[in-house]
């Protein structure tokens, strides 16, 4: 008798998803099945959502990273190490032209 009352423990607020499946396995035989069971959760939904859960927190973790890494090489570039000339500037250029020459 012990060990089949050990079987219907369950917790009353938040019980874990292992103690809802033992329950349920307990109770085989109900009269009215989904009345019965129509407080507990739904086990399969609850599962479904935690691995979207899962998997958009590993999409964050990814992009964070990725941003991380984005940056560092942007620090990394820094100044570039030549200047322009005077000349360069006032006609308007971006690059040296003996730069572009060597290029």
């Amino acid at each position: 008798m012990e060990n089949l009352l050990k079987e219907f423990n369950v917790d009353h607020k938040n019980p874990s998803e292992e103690a809802l499946r033992r329950w349920r396995n307990a109770v085989t035989i109900v009269k009215n099945r989904r009345r019965r069971f129509r407080m507990v959760a739904d086990l399969a939904k609850r599962s479904e959502a935690e691995r979207k859960r899962r998997g958009i927190q590993e999409k964050i973790r990814v992009a964070l990273y990725v941003q991380k890494a984005a940056l560092q090489f942007i620090d990394a570039a820094g100044e570039p190490e030549y200047r322009l000339s005077k000349e360069a500037t006032e006609a308007g250029f971006g690059i040296d032209p003996d730069e572009l020459a060597s290029t």
